[in-house]
């Protein structure tokens, strides 16, 4: 299986994408993993599956499973 090159990020030890292309395509290949694994093991609950990414403080770019809309309204409870 082809995969996306990815380097360790100082923010954390995520895996982390030098843009945003690259993080997109990640993604996707995620997704469409995380959607196989959904079809053989049907009738065992939701499976948790990487909804978008983002950019951390030092420019690098992540996978996230939060949802944009939960997390603008994390932000938006604790900002300061």
């Amino acid at each position: 299986m082809k995969t996306v090159d990815f380097h360790a990020c100082d923010c954390s030890d995520k895996r982390a994408f030098p843009d945003k292309r690259s993080a997109e395509k990640a993604l996707g290949r995620a997704q469409a993993k995380r959607d196989r694994q959904a079809q053989t093991i049907r009738g065992r609950g939701p499976i948790n599956r990487e909804n978008r990414v983002y950019e951390c403080e030092f420019g690098m770019w992540h996978l996230t499973k939060q949802s944009r809309r939960s997390y603008e309204d994390y932000a938006a409870n604790h900002a300061a």
